[in-house]
């Protein structure tokens, strides 16, 4: 099944990607405007069903982290159009279906998977629904703890506002546990990419991606040409970390499964409707070996530095720190860090993650272990009343929040130029779920991996025969 984007036009011209069928991406030689465009008043005829008798719709959510909008419920207007958008938005839903929107919200990390499998398991019914973190799905998709969404009345999963790329990757044997849609923006917000420094990039005398990407010809062989131009000494003795240095690195953050990913190498995916293990091929240790040299890692030439351990984003030495500092010609974050971005005095732009080579057919882009899906918890009675009210509410995200959170809050605020914006709009449409977080399938391997090429050893045959055994035994049972 292939892709269909669709374009929403609102103000000017507002792209948003509308997945159909399996996770392969938009072309990467056909630019935005090329698409289909549907206006969202074609899609006015949305019928809201019901009257709840003022009863509450209770969210389990996480909380806005990592400059990522995660929470749902604004619960006052403030001015900022995304925020007026979210609360008018909840507001609108709560007249149409007479109900209280109640939500509550955890930290991301650990906390939220941990409160909601107590509350599953003490049999507690206070949530309705519950958005959980991709890392964290399998632990309660194994054990029977969610509703098989395919089998619950009121979604119209093949409705716009629900991502139907994500979800169709995300089910095997007719289940669906977790949806990903639009009422949740982190879907968004979590998708990687790279930002670069344009000033940088004029006095070195280089063009910035923008035109390789548009040619399908931004690969990782282009980008080492980049990072090796941009690493500087600019005085320093060598390219170790010094807090008062002034140094320059090619690339910082470097994220090599995002690397490995948008080269095609995703350990498992789906074929004619089984999980397979696609990793541990003659590409698979191709990619580890090409990125480990075309970066210089575990050399400290300067091409590449991951950052120091341990460091927050607003810390000396963190990967993200030291780009905004002006220390690095490119840096590997989320959409969400434009938010950072707005404030700073030099032009920077944002290219998808690169492919392997130019034969490669797409781009592909990833997103965040944090990426929360919607769910239902089998402690609910009443799954058909969920099902609708959350249709309900994805879909007015889709219309009246997502156009404003694309067009002011990432492209006016965030972004400086129509590139850029043209980049976003690829990065997006270009996006597949990480189906190893979704069944906690090949995260070990992938974790080892990682740490032998950011020493720049890509000798990792042992380390996925080590894993093999293990990983199709989990496939063979996801599959049954």
């Amino acid at each position: 099944m292939k892709r269909n984007i669709t374009l929403l036009l609102l103000f000017s011209m507002l792209l948003t990607a509308s997945c159909g069928g399996n996770d392969t991406p938009a072309s990467d030689t056909t630019t935005a405007g090329t698409t289909d465009t549907t206006t969202v008043a074609q899609q006015s005829d949305y019928e809201f069903v019901g009257d709840y008798g003022g009863s509450e719709f209770t969210i389990l959510n996480a909380g806005d982290i990592y400059s990522m909008h995660a929470e749902i419920n604004r619960e006052e207007a403030t001015g900022d159009p995304l925020d007026d958008a979210m609360y008018e938005r909840c507001r609108l839903l709560e007249e149409k279906l007479n109900i209280v929107i109640v939500e509550e919200t955890k930290g991301v990390d650990e906390e939220l998977a941990k409160y909601a499998m107590q509350i599953v398991l003490a049999g507690d019914d206070s949530y309705d629904t519950m958005y959980l973190p991709a890392r964290d799905l399998n632990k309660f998709t194994s054990e029977g703890y969610l509703y098989n969404l395919l089998e619950v009345d009121g979604l119209n999963l093949d409705g716009e506002w629900w991502l139907q790329a994500y979800n169709e990757a995300n089910s095997t044997g007719g289940k669906l546990y977790a949806a990903a849609g639009y009422s949740q923006l982190m879907v968004v917000d979590s998708l990687g990419c790279l930002f670069f420094n344009e000033d940088m990039l004029e006095n070195l005398k280089l063009d910035a991606p923008y035109d390789l990407v548009r040619e399908g010809k931004w690969t990782v062989d282009k980008l080492g040409e980049y990072v090796k131009a941009g690493a500087q000494l600019n005085g320093d003795s060598s390219f170790s970390w010094s807090d008062n240095g002034s140094c320059i690195y090619g690339i910082t953050g470097t994220k090599v499964p995002r690397f490995l990913g948008a080269f095609g190498e995703r350990i498992i995916e789906f074929q004619n409707g089984k999980l397979v293990l696609t990793s541990g091929d003659e590409k698979f240790y191709g990619a580890a070996e090409k990125l480990v040299s075309v970066l210089g890692m575990g050399i400290g030439d300067g091409r590449q530095f991951t950052g120091v351990s341990g460091k927050s984003d607003d810390e000396v030495g963190n990967y993200l720190n030291i780009f905004e500092t002006q220390r690095s010609l490119f840096v590997t974050a989320g959409i969400s860090k434009t938010e950072r971005m707005r404030d700073k005095d030099f032009s920077y732009g944002i290219a998808p993650f690169p492919k392997y080579d130019e034969n490669q057919e797409s781009y592909y882009s990833l997103p965040s272990y944090a990426t929360s899906c919607f769910t239902i918890p089998m402690t609910n009675a009443d799954p058909e009343r969920t099902a609708v009210i959350a249709d309900a509410l994805t879909y007015l995200s889709w219309r009246d929040v997502l156009p404003i959170f694309r067009k002011v809050t990432l492209e006016q605020k965030g972004l400086r130029n129509d590139d850029s914006i043209e980049m976003l709009d690829i990065i997006i449409t270009s996006s597949v779920p990480d189906l190893v977080y979704t069944y906690n399938i090949g995260n070990t391997l992938r974790t080892a991996v990682e740490s032998k090429l950011t020493e720049g050893d890509s000798s990792i045959a042992s380390i996925y025969a080590s894993y093999e055994s293990e990983m199709k035994a989990a496939i063979d049972k996801v599959n049954g």
